[in-house]
């Protein structure tokens, strides 16, 4: 896949409160960059590394690997997005930027130049990250965006407004689709969708999709405690 996503991301007011959340939902583990407040999901299985974090207002996003942030920037300007947050290098650390489609999903960018590592190479030793989408009012225009920046390809389903974005072994699989509302969430892959929005509820997140079987796979939709928007899934094949 060219320009893989390989990072996802959850900020807070209150990352230390977060992290708590994620640990008992999803039984993830962090190794917590102290200066800022940032824990990175511990390695141990398959999916996109993440993090979770404090910030001044709640955000959950994913983030697209490429060489050039500015150079893709001006690309995604060009093409009816905004630059959200420019450039900024985190010395020894990452490179990264933020964007709004045209739909206004915020997007993160890494720099990966094949001599910088994404911000984590460390996927969750249980119940992965291993989906993202996109959703716009118009799933075509989303898909043409997507692909005029980054190159991406689609598998367009015939009955439905929603392109399959295949990873080829790069970064984690995704969809670029229409839909009333918009968003840019990432999805967790879980044995037991009632089971996790079960636990969800019970530590302060509400549920926004109840469990949905879409044919080939069975979806759902939460909230953590601070209001960021999260899908769960489960494979029917």
């Amino acid at each position: 896949m060219t320009n893989p996503v390989v990072h996802f991301e959850v900020v807070g007011k209150d990352g230390a409160k977060l992290r708590d959340f994620y640990a008992g939902v999803f039984g993830w583990s962090f190794n917590v960059m102290e200066p800022m407040d940032y824990g990175i999901v511990d390695n141990g299985g398959a999916g996109a590394g993440g993090g979770i974090g404090t910030a001044p207002a709640p955000m959950s996003t994913f983030y697209i690997a490429v060489a050039d942030p500015q150079a893709a920037l001006n690309a995604v300007e060009a093409n009816g997005g905004k630059t959200t947050m420019p450039v900024m290098e985190i010395p020894g650390v990452v490179t990264l930027a933020q964007f709004s489609d045209p739909d206004g999903n915020i997007v993160g960018l890494v720099k990966d130049d094949g001599t910088q590592p994404p911000p984590s190479a460390a996927p969750p030793a249980a119940n992965p990250v291993t989906w993202f989408e996109v959703q716009g009012k118009d799933g075509g225009r989303s898909r043409e965006f997507y692909s005029k920046v980054f190159s991406w390809k689609y598998e367009v389903a015939p009955d439905m407004d929603y392109g399959m974005v295949q990873n080829e072994d790069q970064g984690i699989g995704g969809g670029v689709g229409g839909g009333d509302t918009a968003h840019a969430i990432f999805y967790v892959e879980v044995p037991d969708l009632q089971a996790t929005l079960d636990k969800i509820e019970s530590g302060g997140g509400k549920t926004v999709m109840p469990v949905t079987d879409m044919g080939m796979v069975t979806i759902a939709q939460f909230t953590d405690p601070e209001g960021n928007p999260v899908g769960l899934f489960k494979s029917n094949q």
